[in-house]
C-alpha cells in the first residue's frame, strides 16, 4: 500500500512538471494576440526567440516594477529626477526593505505610466496574459521625464543614455523628443553606437489638423532607428509626424497597455510605436548575438512589409526578420560618428546629487553585464 501511494505520488508530480512545461509556450498562444502583436508577426517570431537574455533601457518616466505584467522583468535602474532629496533610498543589497524611496531612485515607480506602458509593449511577460513583443526581454528603466511627463535638459537625458550603455543595454528605447538639437545629447548617441547598442527613438506626433511637423530629435539623428505610428489597416495614423528620416513604422494607435498601479489603459502615439520596434530588435538580439546593433536596424528594415513612403521602409515584421536568412544580409551603411550639428537647444541644469552612489548600489543588485565587443526647449514624450 506504501509503495503503491508513493508510486501515486511521483506520477502526480511527474505529470504536473510535465504540463507545466508543455505550457510556458503555451501561454503565448494561449489567447487571440492583441491587434498589434498580430500586425507585427510576433506569434511567429516567438517560435524561434522571446527576448531572453537581452535588456531593452526604457529612458522614460519610470517603471511601475510592481505591475502584474512586469513581474521579474524590471532591473533595478536609475533616476535623474531627485523629487525628494533629502531622503536617501535604502539599499536592497545592504539588507533593508524596498521603500518609496527606493523605487524612486532606481526609477522602478511611474508617477506618469507612460515608461510603463512603453516597458508592457517591449516586455510584458506571457504569464500575465498580456505580452509584449519580446515577453523574455529584460528592462532597464532609468527616469528623465518629471510628473509632468516632460524634460528640461537634453544633456542630463544624453547622460542617461551613456549610463544606460555602461550598465548592460542591448537596446534603447527613447520615446521622447523635441524640436530641438542638442550637442551632449547627439554624442551620447554616438556613443551608443560606437558601443554597439541600437537605440530606437519616436518620430513625434502632430495636432490632427495642424501643419506637418518635422521629425522630432533624437530620431532624426543618423544613428537612430526612427519609427512613426501605423493604425489598424497599416496606414500613418493621422497624428504621427513623418519624414525622410523615419526608417520604420509600428502599431502607434489604440494599444492594450499595462497602466502604473494596476490594470490596463488604451495609448496612441509614436511613442508606443517605437516600443514595439524596440521589442522587435530584441528578438533579433536575443536569436542573433553576434548581429551588430547597426545589422540588426539592417535586417529590420530589409524585411519590413513595404508601404506608403511615410512609413519609411514599411511595417516592421518581426516574423519575416526572424525567419530571414541573415547570411544574405547586406553591409549596414556606416554612419560618421559627430555629423549632427552643434546644439541649439536650451537647458536647465537639474541636479543628479549622488549619482554615483546610486549607480554602484544599482550593480551591487544586479551585477554588471557583459558588453557586446566592438566598437533644449521643454520636451516630453511623444
Amino acid at each position: 500500500m506504501r509503495d503503491r501511494c508513493a508510486r501515486w505520488i511521483i506520477a502526480w508530480i511527474c505529470s504536473t512538471l510535465l504540463a507545466l512545461l508543455l505550457n510556458a509556450p503555451a501561454a503565448l498562444a494561449a489567447a487571440p494576440p492583441a491587434w498589434h502583436l498580430a500586425a507585427i508577426g510576433a506569434q511567429e517570431a516567438w517560435r524561434t526567440s522571446t527576448g531572453s537574455g537581452v535588456t531593452v533601457a526604457v529612458i522614460d518616466s519610470g517603471v511601475d516594477a510592481g505591475h502584474p505584467d512586469l513581474d521579474g522583468a524590471v532591473l533595478p535602474g536609475r533616476s535623474y529626477v531627485d523629487t525628494d532629496a533629502g531622503e536617501e533610498p535604502r539599499l536592497l543589497a545592504l539588507g533593508s526593505d524596498p521603500s518609496p524611496a527606493y523605487e524612486r531612485a532606481f526609477a522602478q515607480a511611474d508617477p506618469v505610466g507612460h515608461g510603463t506602458a512603453v516597458a508592457g509593449l517591449i516586455a510584458g511577460r506571457a504569464s500575465s496574459g498580456h505580452p509584449g513583443v519580446a515577453p523574455g526581454a529584460k528592462i532597464l528603466p532609468v527616469r528623465v521625464l518629471d510628473d509632468e511627463n516632460r524634460y528640461h535638459d537634453s544633456a542630463m537625458v544624453g547622460q542617461a543614455v551613456e549610463w544606460a550603455v555602461d550598465n548592460g543595454a542591448d537596446v534603447i528605447n527613447l520615446s521622447l523628443g523635441g524640436h530641438y538639437d542638442s550637442r551632449a545629447f547627439a554624442d551620447a548617441i554616438d556613443y551608443a553606437a560606437r558601443h554597439d547598442v541600437l537605440v530606437v527613438a519616436c518620430t513625434g506626433n502632430q495636432r490632427r489638423d495642424g501643419a506637418e511637423e518635422p521629425v522630432w530629435f533624437p530620431a532624426r539623428i543618423d544613428n537612430v532607428l526612427a519609427v512613426t505610428g501605423s493604425d489598424r489597416t497599416g496606414e500613418r495614423w493621422p497624428t504621427a509626424v513623418t519624414g525622410s528620416e523615419t526608417d520604420l513604422a509600428a502599431p502607434g494607435a489604440d494599444l492594450a497597455v499595462p497602466a502604473a498601479g494596476g490594470g490596463h489603459k488604451q495609448v496612441t502615439g509614436t511613442s508606443f510605436a517605437s516600443a514595439i520596434v524596440s521589442g522587435a530588435a530584441a528578438l533579433v538580439r536575443a536569436e542573433h548575438p553576434k548581429l551588430s546593433a547597426a545589422q540588426v536596424r539592417l535586417l529590420l528594415t530589409e524585411t519590413a512589409r513595404g508601404g506608403d513612403s511615410a512609413l519609411g521602409a514599411g511595417l516592421v515584421d518581426a516574423g519575416a526578420a526572424l525567419a530571414a536568412d541573415i547570411g544574405q544580409l547586406p553591409e549596414p551603411q556606416q554612419v560618421a560618428a559627430g555629423s549632427e550639428p552643434p546644439s541649439v537647444g536650451l537647458s536647465a541644469v537639474m541636479s543628479t546629487a549622488g549619482g554615483a552612489l546610486l549607480g554602484a548600489a544599482a550593480l551591487l543588485l544586479r551585477g554588471r553585464r557583459r558588453h557586446r565587443p566592438g566598437a533644449a526647449a521643454s520636451s516630453g514624450p511623444r
